[in-house]
């Protein structure tokens, strides 16, 4: 292993020997050591390119299993970390199909030192060099600190990965007996109902035990600390129910404790140090948004429902409590609020006095979250750029530390034995294409496929380009590719994640959604083909959902979510004025004339509304068929969309003419994103959608890492 030399980069020192940085007149920062080793071959071989196969090959060497999205979190974090050296050009340019290269020439300070430098300097002293007495006496000195120093640094062991559970499907929520013996968790499979089992990790050769026999889901769960109950949420569609559970372990009797609302697809739980409170997610009407509310476990042999408390803000909130987190000693409740689907962080409410500070800054999504035992740390899960990674928090001076573990998400301590297990899931979209006129059956074909994730395409007959947007950079940012997926080329560069990219109808302009600034909203760009420039729309909302154009485009259709309604407006790109369009819990509309919208609602079906009419809309697609908010596409004579069903998924053609449903061919089950959207390429009769496929999802433990000590 070499230690490299100590260098700055313009105001920044950087430091290997302890894998920290330190900018001017600020305190020391301690980075990741791949974080750094990337850093410092980038400074040694300033200014080469080099070739992301170079840095993997070199940092974690050649015989080591390294995927691509390892290299581009850690070029994305060192951006993050050094963004204040540049902000005009930034640190670290990538350079498209060549790799990496420094864009500040680095000042080396100390003269380099490796543990061969080392060991010669002691052999010689060994074989009796005339050297002064004291000037020995110093070499070995600094030569006996250095090698325990650094001898120390390579027989610390890297952490390992303990696997609980590997079966075909997906184990998700992992909870953790108190004295880590027992792991539960909901495992989903193909065509099957979403049961929770329970494993044994000091007899890994036994099956899981099944614990819930019945065909509703069961989500996340949680042990009480006297490791004799389980609380988890069950919810049926079919019966149109949804409860939260205890269930005692060693009987299996169960008691419904309390309704859950059945919109939604996550419901967090905790339970307090001392087994009466138990916080759920959960939706009381006459409230804005859901939240967490306590249940009263010391009334549970009284009443039904148990009594519960509000937690989260009621009304006038501009942000949503979602998953949470007891403290060991029970005084503070970690909460992951969320402002906009850009913006997620992690608090730190004081149940006593509801005094809530913020903990982490700049995370999208928050995956789970767990308390390290001791009270100090907090164990977390964050979505970048569509990877899941987990940190380390500590709670006093609120900086975090990554754990190299891609996928993870949705940590579990044993609370006596601080043993913590994680849910590994790597997720991965790309870009597919469906012939529609082929004489034999058609499957898709990939068009962009690679370990890097892209969606939500939208094509331009005029350009013969589709927009969509790619992480390889370390970002969602907006690209174009040819319908073959050649000619590829990154279009934006904002550092931040987008979505939802829509072509205006002339091909000049193309608007997506991305974030507006710290906890402001979600917001409207506009770039233009014309002179590659990069609009803010001027709109008097800061939430917006997925845009699309009017016919003349002067105008963006957006729905706007507002505290008393969500619906369809338009807003004037050049003034900002705003028209209701929709009064009936519009999503997402299409402009396919002057004055005709189509649009979805969450209410379900297709509906066709005169703009210029005071005719009420009229539904064009029934909602028992039309069940999708976004994946529909207009063609020139109808509507394609996407159905779901319970072991596949469907392309449907819905001839306006003829008004008929054509079923056009049928999918696997998780094959499809149903949150992206189809795009209609009428000169090749093809569809292009967001192909995905069930992840591998599997429970692991992690063994020996020094962040968790």
């Amino acid at each position: 292993m070499e230690i490299s030399k100590t260098f700055k980069l313009g105001q920044c020192q950087v430091t290997p020997a302890d894998f920290s940085i330190q900018f001017e007149g600020k305190e020391k920062q301690s980075l990741q050591p791949k974080f750094i080793e990337v850093l410092s071959y980038l400074a040694k071989h300033y200014p080469r390119v080099i070739p992301r196969e170079e840095l993997i090959e070199n940092i974690w060497g050649p015989d080591s299993y390294v995927g691509e999205k390892s290299l581009t979190n850690a070029i994305w974090h060192l951006r993050k970390h050094l963004a204040d050296i540049n902000a005009t050009t930034g640190v670290i340019e990538t350079i498209r199909k060549a790799g990496y290269r420094l864009l500040v020439t680095p000042q080396w300070l100390l003269p380099e030192l490796t543990l061969e430098d080392i060991s010669t300097t002691t052999q010689a002293h060994r074989q009796g060099m005339n050297k002064a007495i004291f000037s020995t006496i110093a070499t070995v000195i600094v030569a006996l600190v250095l090698v325990v120093f650094y001898t120390d640094i390579l027989i610390d062991e890297p952490e390992k990965i303990s696997h609980i559970t590997n079966h075909p499907g997906s184990e998700l929520f992992p909870a953790a007996s108190p004295d880590g013996r027992y792991i539960v968790y909901s495992q989903i499979s193909t065509n099957k109902p979403n049961n929770l089992f329970m494993k044994d990790t000091l007899q890994p050769q036994l099956p899981a035990q099944q614990l819930t026999f019945d065909t509703a889901t069961e989500g996340h769960s949680v042990w009480s600390n006297d490791g004799q109950y389980l609380y988890f949420s069950r919810k049926d569609l079919v019966k149109k129910h949804c409860k939260y559970i205890q269930l005692k372990v060693t009987s299996r009797q169960e008691k419904e404790l309390t309704n859950c609302p059945l919109n939604g697809g996550y419901y967090y739980v905790d339970i307090s140090n001392d087994d009466k409170t138990l916080a759920v997610y959960n939706y009381v009407k006459g409230n804005e948004e859901s939240g967490i509310y306590l249940l009263d476990l010391t009334q549970i042999d009284k009443e039904i429902p148990l009594p519960s408390k509000r937690f989260s803000c009621v009304n006038n909130c501009d942000y949503k409590d979602r998953d949470m987190a007891f403290s060991p000693d029970g005084k503070y409740l970690a909460v992951s609020r969320r402002y906009n689907r850009f913006s997620e962080n992690i608090y730190l409410v004081n149940r006593s006095n509801q005094v809530t500070t913020q903990l982490t800054f700049g995370e999208e999504d928050i995956v789970g979250l767990s308390w390290h035992p001791s009270g100090e740390k907090i164990v977390y899960a964050a979505v970048r750029a569509g990877t899941r990674y987990g940190f380390v928090l500590n709670i006093d001076d609120k900086t975090s530390q990554e754990l190299q573990l891609t996928g993870f998400s949705y940590p579990s301590f044993a609370k006596k034995t601080k043993q913590l297990f994680y849910q590994q899931r790597i997720e991965n979209e790309d870009i597919a294409s469906l012939e529609l006129n082929s004489t034999i059956a058609s499957s898709p074909f990939p068009v962009i496929q690679s370990s890097f994730n892209h969606f939500s395409p939208d094509y331009d007959e005029k350009n013969d380009r589709f927009a969509y947007i790619s992480n390889v950079s370390g970002f969602n940012e907006l690209w174009l590719a040819k319908p073959d997926g050649s000619e590829r080329k990154q279009l934006t560069q904002l550092k931040q994640n987008i979505r939802f990219p829509k072509w205006s109808h002339d091909g000049n302009k193309i608007a997506f959604l991305s974030s507006s600034g710290k906890n402001k909203g979600e917001s409207i760009y506009i770039y233009s083909l014309i002179n590659k420039k990069l609009t803010l729309l001027n709109s008097p909302f800061f939430r917006h959902n997925r845009p699309s154009w009017s016919w003349h485009d002067d105008k963006i259709i957006s729905a706007i979510y507002g505290k008393k309604f969500t619906d369809i407006f338009s807003i004037d790109i050049k003034n900002g004025e705003a028209k209701r369009l929709t009064f009936d819990g519009g999503r997402y509309g299409v402009m396919i004339s002057a004055k005709t919208m189509l649009y979805s609602k969450l209410k379900r079906g297709l509906w066709q509304h005169e703009l210029d009419s005071k005719k009420a809309p009229v539904e064009v697609v029934d909602g028992q068929d039309f069940r999708t908010l976004y994946a529909w596409s207009y063609g020139k004579d109808g509507v394609y969309f996407h159905k779901k069903f319970n072991n596949h998924h469907q392309i449907i053609f819905f001839d306006l003419n003829k008004q008929t449903n054509q079923p056009l061919v049928r999918l696997p089950l998780h094959s499809f994103s149903s949150s992206s959207s189809l795009t209609y390429i009428h000169s090749q009769n093809k569809l292009f959608y967001t192909r995905s496929s069930l992840p591998q999802a599997d429970i692991k433990m992690v063994v020996n890492s020094p962040l968790l000590k």
